[in-house]
């Protein structure tokens, strides 16, 4: 069934809604969620038109994903491109997001390859964000890319950390029981334990014979 995007004379906008503690000032990782197409229609010539919406997963510094003031889920962020991978004087911002997700510069060739399946090559993948914050004519806020490329070195770690996650902890090695004796027979641990109980009783006797106390526990009188 195909996907029915709401327009946005239908309600809704995509005011920022994103919890205080996020700057947009600083640079952020993202994830690529998901990828849909929106239709619409040209307020300036009434012509309908196709975009790409990227629904993106904003990390802070720790690689915890900033959240939804409105229900506390991860917040989701959606900017919009053409269609277009085309290269001239001004490179398609659909070419140059993609590049920034892959990690490189693409060829015309890769962009040959990746129209077939555009966000099949792409979800899941992370960038580096750097953000503009825009008011539309209602005064509500609207956040977009200002720049996105791809992670340096330096931050790949983070990229590929585990959203906040705390690792599980391997389980504790077992250690096997002791094998049993064969019946009849002592084993080595169980002769040890013998003996020292003997030497032990030996030297509670000599300590009794020397002790100046009688059975009653009184001390004897000099």
């Amino acid at each position: 069934m195909p996907i029915r995007m709401t327009k946005p004379s239908e309600g809704g906008d995509f005011s920022i809604a994103i919890e205080d503690r996020f700057d947009p000032t600083d640079d952020h990782i993202v994830e690529l969620m998901s990828m849909d197409e929106y239709n619409g229609v040209s307020k300036i010539d009434g012509k309908p038109y196709v975009s790409i919406m990227w629904h993106c997963r904003i990390y802070d510094a720790d690689g915890i994903a900033f959240v939804n003031l409105i229900d506390q889920a991860p917040y989701d962020f959606v900017d919009f491109s053409s269609m277009s991978l085309f290269k001239g004087t001004k490179t398609a911002k659909a070419r140059e997001w993609a590049g920034a997700f892959l990690g490189h510069e693409l060829t015309e060739a890769e962009c040959e390859t990746l129209a077939e399946n555009f966000d099949g090559a792409l979800v899941g993948k992370r960038a580096l964000a750097s953000w503009k914050v825009e008011s539309d004519n209602n005064g509500n806020k609207k956040m977009r890319f200002a720049l996105l490329r791809p992670i340096p070195p330096r931050m790949r770690r983070q990229a590929a950390g585990t959203n906040g996650a705390s690792p599980v902890a391997p389980p504790p090695p077992v250690t096997p029981p002791p094998a049993a004796a064969a019946p009849g027979r002592e084993t080595a641990a169980q002769r040890r334990a013998r003996e020292r109980a003997e030497l032990e009783a030996k030297l509670a006797a000599m300590d009794n014979e020397d002790d100046p106390e009688d059975e009653e526990g009184d001390d004897v009188p000099f």
